[in-house]
């Protein structure tokens, strides 16, 4: 009997890993570039990046 983690080769578990990783890492520079751009106020900048991340 396979496991679950069998089933799925190892190059695509790390391809799958490095675009999570990637979308995540845009995901919270974007949202701090946009704070502060928006409002030149930096203490917004977790904030805006946890609504991006709830998004």
């Amino acid at each position: 009997m396979l496991s679950v983690t069998a089933a799925f080769d190892l190059p695509r578990r790390v391809v799958a890993e490095a675009l999570g990783t990637a979308l995540l890492v845009a995901t919270v520079v974007g949202s701090g570039i946009m704070a502060e751009r928006l409002t030149g106020d930096t203490a917004l900048a977790p904030l805006a990046t946890g609504a991006m991340l709830v998004c």
